[in-house]
């Protein structure tokens, strides 16, 4: 099967698992979800298409985000974190781009590109997955977790439990529950005259990360 088979399969297997943002905050089957259409960028956006990207960025997508993160969930995802075993998503999804072959604790990478977004999973040795990342997709900038700015996570959220440095990257963390951290991560540092964005975003379950 060639690269491009591989990619239009794989996003034909994203629509069993990936839900609108909405849908995911009210199912919590990991088995039961459905897709939302995504409108191509030449297409004229329905009223509910443009709804439903109006949904994705601001302090309406930061609250939503938070409200997933509660209960172990980040948007695009009906996963819990520490419940969802990765067998599931290999089930819905097939091999991913990257860590497929790794064994114990580890991370697996899935990027379906054109516009589809990325997400990727920490596994414990058990198979069962403790940390989810939404990466956005980075053909439209203005929505999705890439629209998101530090600043506006603070307007919204208020200030961080924790600010964390790990190499270039800074971390706000939050606790939306006590089972579960959100953490938001982005470039510590960035030119001048230039906003840092949100890179990507993670809800990480610690007592799964055995």
């Amino acid at each position: 099967m060639n690269n491009k088979s591989k990619l239009v399969n794989k996003i034909a297997l994203a629509g069993l698992i990936a839900v609108s943002t909405i849908a995911a905050t009210s199912s919590p089957n990991v088995h039961a979800a459905s897709a939302t259409p995504i409108a191509t960028p030449t297409a004229t956006p329905t009223a509910s298409a443009a709804q439903s990207l109006s949904a994705q960025k601001g302090s309406t997508y930061i609250n939503t985000i938070y409200k997933l993160a509660s209960v172990g969930k980040i948007p695009g995802l009906n996963a819990i974190a520490g419940k969802t075993p990765i067998s599931a998503v290999h089930y819905k999804w097939g091999e991913p781009e990257v860590g497929g072959k790794l064994k114990g604790n580890h991370y697996e990478l899935y990027n379906f590109g054109m516009g589809q977004g990325a997400y990727g999973f920490g596994i414990n040795k058990s198979g069962v997955i403790y940390d989810l990342r939404n990466f956005g997709q980075s053909i439209d900038q203005t929505v999705g977790v890439k629209s998101l700015t530090f600043a506006s996570v603070i307007q919204t959220l208020g200030k961080p439990k924790e600010v964390r440095f790990s190499g270039t990257d800074k971390i706000y963390v939050y606790s939306p529950a006590k089972a579960y951290e959100l953490k938001f991560v982005g470039p510590s540092t960035v030119a001048k005259g230039k906003v840092a964005h949100i890179d990507h975003i993670n809800v990480y379950a610690a007592k799964a990360n055995t």
